[in-house]
């Protein structure tokens, strides 16, 4: 029998159907957080976009510089020659303290002891991924050494390669004989007093002066002796003499790495023999080579034209020799660092040695009768009316714009063993094969290789092509 539905039942299941349709068309629909909105615009715009780095120079001097986030270091770079208006930017560079976390694995009881250590700044990466911060703290120091500063074209250059070696001997990095370190300080007296005047140089007028570490009144009275006869020389002469002298020491320009001995062997067979001494030592990298240290004194050198290949390979670092007219092999002489970090910090060293004493020449600063970059710059208000005035306009900052050729061999294949053969080719991870023209013999490969030598120098060629 069928049912008469009434308005009211009607109308009920009416809007059971309309609830129903209203409620399926808002599933498939979407919303819109307003509030939420406006509170991610607001944060983008309090958020800061520039990071803030003090810079503290060679005078003891510091500065803050504002660089966008997302920029390279060479930004940062850039306004730090700008702010100093130095000519010849090449040899120097930024630094910043590394710090190291503690080592991992270390035997139940032992102390883990976080690292510190100073690292160069990438111009090429950009400063949030190279170091922590803020604050980021930078220190303005010279990175290449020359072996004769007098060579340098500006003054002015010499006048920061001056305050570098003074600071290197007073923070004891660079050794130095007494009687030296006593005629450097009289030099470095003379640039900052002037002559002496015994109206204003009373006695202990130089107790508030610093030269070396644990000074004595003993040292300062024999400086005080020797300043007496730089009568006559201006800052810059004094400067120049103080240079002069500071070439000749030992360990002048010497980037010193700890490390300790650990195997010499041969290429061709791969086989090597383990130095039992494992003595603590100490490989420099200079202009001219790799020196090894042993208790502040040398005891071997490696020139660049005798080194053929530098690699490393997690702590351990490698130097190819050679093959002299009397060898029948080629030398490997190997070195265990302290940490991982540590031994790419020193091969990259190496390579930025190599390449920028051997295969880069510094574009001569412009010789300008009038420049708008010519300036007057004093020493101090003690310098009794010297007066520094460099003259010449800037120039392009060629080799902070080359490619980084250290980050150019990350894509090396990496090998899991170190060893050769004598007459079978060598398939070195997933049978790729270097070859190092010598007898057409197979090398096994490092992760992490810098053939030095005429190889080197035509690759870096082809890259500036490139560009």
């Amino acid at each position: 029998m069928a049912i008469l539905q009434t308005p009211a039942t009607y109308t009920a299941s009416q809007t059971s159907h309309e609830l129903q349709a209203m409620s399926l068309r808002l599933m498939s629909g979407g919303t819109y957080d307003v509030r939420a909105s406006e509170m991610a615009a607001n944060f983008q715009d309090i958020r800061p976009k520039t990071v803030t780095c003090v810079v503290h120079f060679l005078d003891d001097s510091q500065e803050v510089f504002e660089v966008d986030k997302r920029a390279k270091a060479q930004h940062l770079l850039d306004k730090v020659f700008g702010h100093l208006e130095l000519v010849e930017k090449d040899y120097f560079g930024l630094q910043f303290i590394d710090i190291a976390p503690p080592t991992e694995g270390a035997p139940h009881g032992h102390v883990q002891v976080t690292s510190y250590a100073m690292r160069w700044l990438d111009p090429l990466k950009t400063i949030k991924k190279q170091c922590r911060g803020p604050p980021f703290e930078f220190f303005f120091r010279v990175k290449f050494y020359v072996s004769d500063p007098s060579k340098l074209a500006e003054e002015y250059t010499r006048y920061h390669f001056f305050l570098q070696v003074k600071r290197d001997i007073l923070e004891g990095r660079l050794m130095c004989p007494q009687n030296t370190a006593i005629l450097l300080a009289s030099y470095a007296v003379q640039s900052e007093l002037g002559d002496f005047n015994p109206d204003e140089h009373r006695d202990n007028y130089l107790a508030d002066y610093r030269f070396i570490p644990n000074q004595t009144p003993e040292f300062e009275k024999q400086v005080s002796d020797l300043h007496k006869q730089h009568r006559g020389q201006n800052p810059a002469d004094a400067e120049y003499n103080y240079l002069d002298k500071a070439k000749r020491l030992e360990m002048y320009g010497v980037d010193l790495h700890n490390a300790r001995s650990m195997m010499i062997g041969d290429v061709e067979t791969g086989q090597f023999n383990v130095d039992q001494s494992s003595v603590d030592i100490q490989l420099g990298v200079t202009s001219v080579g790799l020196v090894v240290f042993q208790n502040n004194v040398k005891i071997n050198t490696f020139p660049w034209a005798k080194i053929v290949k530098i690699s490393f390979k997690r702590k351990q670092f490698f130097i190819q020799l050679r093959r002299e007219v009397n060898d029948s092999v080629e030398n490997l002489i190997g070195f265990n660092m302290n940490s991982y970090r540590s031994c790419k910090n020193l091969w990259k060293s190496c390579v930025e040695h190599h390449t920028f004493f051997r295969l880069y020449v510094p574009n001569p600063p412009s010789k300008k009768v009038f420049s708008l970059g010519s300036k007057f710059r004093y020493r101090s208000s003690s310098s009794k009316g010297f007066a520094r005035r460099t003259v010449g306009g800037h120039t392009r900052n060629t080799i902070m714009e080359e490619r980084n050729f250290i980050d150019g061999y990350r894509n090396i294949p990496k090998s899991q063993t170190f060893s050769g053969t004598n007459n079978s080719a060598m398939t070195v991870n997933h049978s790729i094969k270097r070859y190092d023209g010598v007898n057409n013999q197979t090398r096994a490969t490092l992760p992490h290789d810098y053939k030095v030598g005429s190889s080197s120098r035509a690759s870096i060629h082809s890259e500036k092509s490139d560009e």
